[in-house]
């Protein structure tokens, strides 16, 4: 088993790298990284149904999509990943549950004095709260396995960016499960954040019987690179990727009540109607029509309402608030 240590914190990039590392390594391993606030999406997830984009343009959080499933999780620099990687075998091919890939970072766990557990399909636990989720992804012949470690997490910009405003969106899709979770610093006073990611890696070397982390070879620093800018930071796969859903908000402005229902299909609004107690001297169809084929994104939206003349269609309502009753 080898070892590695990413230093780098961009989601976008961080994720593109295990991917590139799993597609390429020749031998097992393990990496731990940490990424900047961020919203990382599960695979088979809406996007517009796991945040608050609100609160993340405003706080500078990003929103990555991963290649794992499993539900949206929050991310930032008290927070210690992990990914192992293992080749697909007759025995480890059996495995149901994520346990026996979790068990170098569980040793190391305990090995520091932390009572932990692994617990349902993918959550470490320590006294009944979650510490660690994790997800998994078999592709031609390899595993990737990766998960959190709460260390010292901002739990109330967790809940603040987790907590989607107010809409109705159904959709197909993996809704993420809320869980009671706690941080490692509380069962490990006096460790801080550097201390206790120098503690795990010292753990995973003794456990693996190696003196240092790897580095990590230029070829894959490029790849990877090249694989974030075509994927982890494109609007198309972070929010493009989201399952077919409609989208309906309600909001009580002092003109009167609007409703907005949209279809989205691949992040494209294909369809959009107007409805409610409002006033207008032309029908709102017509403003629903210059949304269609409009990615469903705050910009796009506003870009494609530029221009109009909102207040024709519902009187009294300034642009800016239709945008920000549309936007995810």
């Amino acid at each position: 088993m080898d070892y590695y240590w990413n230093e780098r914190t961009d989601p976008a990039y961080n994720l593109a790298l295990e991917e590139v590392m799993a597609e390429q390594a020749d031998a097992p391993f393990a990496m731990l990284w940490r990424n900047r606030p961020a919203v990382i999406v599960g695979r088979n997830q809406n996007a517009c149904r796991e945040f608050n984009a609100a609160y993340a343009r405003e706080h500078g959080v990003a929103v990555v999509r991963r290649m794992t499933g499993g539900g949206a999780v929050y991310h930032d620099l008290g927070n210690l990943n992990f990914s192992i990687f293992a080749f697909e075998t007759d025995a480890n091919r059996r495995y149901v549950d994520f346990a026996p890939f979790a068990g170098p970072v569980l040793a190391a766990l305990r090995a520091l004095g932390v009572k932990a557990e692994f617990s349902g399909r993918n959550d470490i636990l320590v006294d009944g709260r979650k510490v660690s989720g994790s997800a998994k992804r078999v592709h031609n012949g390899r595993i990737l396995f990766h998960g959190t470690l709460l260390f010292d997490v901002d739990f109330e910009a967790m809940a603040a960016v987790l907590t989607p405003p107010q809409a109705k969106i159904e959709a197909k899709g993996v809704a993420s499960v809320r869980a009671r979770v706690a941080n490692l610093k509380e069962f490990l006073p006096g460790l801080d954040r550097e201390t206790f990611r120098q503690a795990m890696e010292r753990e995973l070397l003794r456990q693996f019987g190696l003196k240092g982390p790897l580095p990590i070879m230029d070829n894959r620093v490029r790849e990877a690179e090249r694989t974030a800018d075509e994927r982890y930071r494109s609007w198309e796969w972070n929010f493009g990727e989201s399952p077919d859903f409609t989208f309906e908000r309600t909001r009580r402005f002092p003109c009167g009540t609007v409703t907005v229902h949209l279809d989205v299909h691949s992040g494209i609004i294909r369809r959009a109607a107007f409805r409610g107690d409002f006033f207008g001297s032309a029908p709102a169809d017509e403003l629903a029509s210059l949304l269609s084929g409009c990615p469903h994104r705050a910009d796009a939206v506003r870009a494609a309402l530029s221009g109009a003349d909102v207040g024709r269609y519902i009187a009294g309502l300034e642009p800016d608030s239709l945008a920000d009753l549309l936007a995810p």
